[in-house]
């Protein structure tokens, strides 16, 4: 391929990325509301901190048992019309959060609702990551996913923001609301602007079938470091830092512990999301991706460190810094390489696998790191989730060698 065909497919691919960026990000904002909110409402509800920890988690674990059929059949049917589908389901859910204030069943229908909201996802984040792989070449393939993985990112921050100063200023019944427009925004965007890229190949209803990816183990790497990563940020931090927020006394200008919690999230996310495109493109630009993924989980290690020991508003925004670039510089390197080692026929159910492994760290997160917190403190939950962060840093410098032996060409 010529210097000017090689510039010109990369150009599509990226058209293609920000293509499909739209629909995410606005899906991340309705998603992202629920951190700074749900907590505080079970809290004075009067909810048990294990029911809590349920609701949370209540997506993860439905999403994990969707997961791989999802993936499946996006690899038939597409990836943009299960896209535009799940957008319009979450727009719907988040009006039952609304309808949970009204009624004052709290417990029942947000568990309800967070259940509903697992398949829901799973359509959005298996769609729109298999898309961006689809999307182009090797060559330009980290920076397609790292586009739209940084779409995700910063829609769920933005969606903090928003439903931490909504809910401080107008209510939580009006953040609800707002989230379902915004929701419903997202699914007529896809619609309109995301193309309709197909892996060509067939679901298969057995589960053995959709994890046969697995028997690669280079894949098994990927998934083992991508969970530690999940587990780390999107399940244990996401779900606690409310409330070491509110135990530690931590305030910027008397701002609630809904608002604060909102902004403290979303600068996590945000630093996340601005390193995800510098780790997309330094993807392809080097011969070991794997490389990329060690860099990222060598700086969440420090973050974490500095999370669990201070009480000072500085460190805080500090740790969180260096945690969120850490798992953004980290994730798209491995979604990348899920596009390099499977071929696109069956790419759809290996993304659905890497999310399932995901998100089974992200459901142990707030089902186990919720009490814990509550119970003995956030300073030995989060130097134990620094010990496995460590432990995925081992798994991701064997991944190194893995590939720069075991991976003569990328699968196109």
């Amino acid at each position: 391929m010529s210097q000017h065909a090689a510039a010109s497919t990369k150009t599509d691919s990226s058209r293609t990325a920000y293509a499909i960026a739209p629909g995410v990000f606005l899906a991340g904002i309705g998603g992202g509301m629920v951190f700074p909110i749900l907590p505080i409402i079970g809290l004075q509800a009067g909810l048990a901190p294990v029911l809590i920890g349920l609701i949370l988690a209540g997506n993860r674990i439905t999403r994990v048992l969707f997961n791989p059929w999802v993936g499946a059949f996006i690899d038939r049917l597409g990836g943009k019309r299960l896209l535009t589908l799940g957008l319009f389901a979450e727009s719907l859910i988040m009006v039952g959060y609304w309808l949970a204030l009204r009624t004052g069943w709290i417990g029942p229908l947000f568990l309800a609702c967070r259940l509903i909201w697992g398949p829901a996802s799973a359509l959005i984040l298996i769609g729109g990551q298999t898309l961006a792989l689809n999307a182009g070449p090797p060559q330009s393939r980290g920076t397609a996913a790292g586009i739209v993985r940084s779409a995700q990112s910063l829609g769920t921050p933005a969606g903090m923001v928003f439903g931490g100063i909504i809910a401080g200023w107008l209510g939580n019944g009006p953040a609800f609301l707002i989230g379902a427009g915004a929701a419903l925004l997202a699914a007529a965007a896809a619609f309109r602007m995301v193309p309709d890229l197909r892996g060509g190949g067939r679901p298969s209803a057995r589960w053995l079938d959709i994890l046969g990816t697995l028997r690669d183990r280079r894949v098994v790497m990927v998934v083992v470091v991508n969970f530690v990563s999940f587990a780390a940020v999107q399940g244990l931090l996401l779900s606690t830092l409310v409330y070491v927020i509110r135990n530690r006394h931590f305030s910027l200008y008397g701002l609630p512990v809904e608002t604060m919690s909102g902004l403290t999230l979303a600068l996590l996310l945000v630093a996340g999301a601005i390193s995800v495109l510098w780790a997309g493109r330094r993807a392809d630009r080097t011969k070991t991706r794997a490389v990329i993924a060690v860099q990222g989980l060598a700086v969440m290690i420090p973050g974490y460190l500095v999370l669990a020991e201070t009480h000072q508003l500085w460190g805080l925004i500090m740790g969180l810094i260096l945690v969120g670039a850490g798992m953004g510089t980290a994730n798209v390197p491995l979604l990348a390489l899920i596009g390099d080692f499977v071929d696109r026929q069956r790419r759809g159910s290996a993304v659905g696998v890497l999310q399932l492994f995901g998100d089974v760290g992200g459901v142990l997160g707030p089902l186990l790191g919720t009490p814990l917190v509550l119970g003995i403190g956030a300073r030995i939950s989060y130097l134990s989730m620094t010990a496995m962060i460590v432990g995925g840093l081992a798994v991701a410098l064997v991944l190194v060698r893995a590939e720069r032996s075991d991976t003569p060409h990328r699968a196109l």
